[in-house]
């Protein structure tokens, strides 16, 4: 089965800009975060292994409800397409069924959108039973909703990546029936993956552990620190979406614990999440909220930290996590400290409660935050 992480794939990224709040307020899609969109934007379409020749901003001040873009911005986009014979084109927006099947037939190419790319990627990065689950369930639930575009996925059975199809596949029509069934009986293995977990969970509950989950948007180390505190060796790459699975280990120290602390590894946060993600997810995600703290980790150096930091905790509160957890729950560590002066260390300690700076690379770090962790825990169990 064919899909699109092939290098083959030559694509043109179009990156919309809403300047209109009055027809979308999301502030990710404004003009004044363009320089931090775009930068997020090749990253996520590097992960598919295409090949980018080019990346055009079209600014947008009224939505087109067939093509999203105006006459003139499509007729730069074909140029464009003929111009560099592309065969991909990716949009870095939540297309409608509509304009995503008219745009193929005015150019000629394939075309995806934001949510297609990153459910591409969680495609490519799923390797446990539960999380292959969860991505094919997004899958679903999003194509669900167009019954206008293909589907050869259906054929084949579970497990597979690249789902989304590749350039030069046949046309099908969509059988809704097909996706329900599909659908109850991936729900249904589901189900019986959650069941196994909350035993799990009791017995380590029983057994008097602490659970602390790292969350954090993506590409911020996590991992790293998460390998350096647990001395384990979890996947660990300069790249989006690394961990899929959340992964638990013990935490690794000197010191004599009352309890034990196990720390778990989670997928990291990104913005504008796809809504058939944060669903499928769900269960993966449920483990943040059940953890007796959680470390949120943030890249220091990152000037939209605070940006990111603010979806990090939008994404939290969608999954049930309280303000209240929020403020008390909470140990905020800056990594890559080692990128940033001490003048802005101070300046965030102010607005931030609980944080300790690190660089996952220093022992003396490592340590620090390891001592932290355990005082923490601490006056959780005293409270």
């Amino acid at each position: 089965m064919n899909n699109i992480s092939n290098l083959k794939e030559k694509v043109l990224i179009v990156i919309p800009i809403i300047n209109n709040y009055k027809i979308f307020k999301d502030s990710f899609y404004n003009k004044n975060n363009l320089e931090n969109r775009k930068s997020e934007t090749i990253s996520l379409v590097r992960a598919l292994n295409v090949n980018i020749l080019d990346v055009l901003t079209i600014k947008i001040n009224k939505f087109s409800s067939a093509y999203l873009f105006n006459k003139n911005s499509l007729d730069c986009i074909l140029k464009l397409i003929q111009k560099l014979k592309i065969n991909l084109l990716i949009i870095d927006f939540q297309l409608s069924p509509i304009q995503q099947r008219n745009l193929e037939l005015l150019f000629k190419v394939k075309v995806i959108d934001r949510t297609q790319v990153i459910l591409e990627i969680f495609s490519s990065r799923a390797i446990s039973s539960e999380g292959k689950i969860q991505v094919e369930l997004a899958a679903l639930n999003f194509q669900k909703t167009r019954l206008v575009r293909s589907w050869t996925h259906l054929e084949r059975q579970r497990g597979g990546s690249g789902f989304l199809g590749g350039p030069g596949e046949r046309q099908i029509e969509l059988d809704r029936r097909i996706i329900n069934k599909n659908i109850k009986n991936l729900n249904a293995s589901l189900q019986k993956v959650v069941k196994t977990r909350s035993i799990q969970n009791s017995k380590r509950k029983n057994s008097s552990s602490i659970i602390v989950s790292l969350v954090g948007y993506t590409n911020t180390g996590k991992s790293t620190l998460f390998n350096n505190l647990t001395n384990s060796s979890v996947i660990s790459k300069n790249m989006l979406f690394a961990t899929l699975d959340p992964t638990l280990r013990l935490m690794k120290h000197e010191m004599s614990y009352k309890s034990k602390i196990i720390l778990s590894d989670t997928v990291g946060f990104i913005s504008s999440l796809p809504t058939e993600l944060v669903e499928s997810f769900k269960s993966t995600l449920e483990f943040i909220k059940d953890s007796d703290f959680l470390l949120i980790v943030n890249d220091a150096s990152d000037k939209n930290m605070e940006d990111k930091y603010d979806i990090i905790l939008k994404t939290l509160k969608s999954i049930g996590v309280g303000d209240n957890y929020l403020k008390e729950k909470v140990i905020n560590v800056f990594n890559k400290c080692d990128l940033v002066c001490n003048e802005k260390q101070n300046l965030y300690f102010s607005n931030f409660k609980n944080g300790i700076f690190t660089s996952s690379f220093n022992v003396d770090d490592i340590k620090k935050l390891k001592k932290k962790i355990y005082e923490f825990s601490l006056n959780i169990n005293d409270k």
